[in-house]
């Protein structure tokens, strides 16, 4: 299974962090980090997801 997305660090995120980068957030939390770890718990969701509908669609 996938690293637990709160067990990243932000270099994990690197890749993600430059996509939702925005010098103008005056926001009192970590939007990026927050986003980033969002995003790759749907990604692991979507696959566990798309690996479930593969495997029915094999039995039928």
């Amino acid at each position: 299974m996938a690293k637990d997305p709160l067990q990243k660090t932000k270099e994990e995120y690197a890749h993600l962090l430059e996509k939702l980068s925005s010098a103008d957030s005056p926001v009192g939390i970590d939007a990026q980090y927050t986003h980033a770890v969002i995003i790759d718990y749907l990604q692991q969701i979507l696959h566990r997801i798309e690996k479930l509908e593969q495997a029915v669609a094999d039995k039928a």
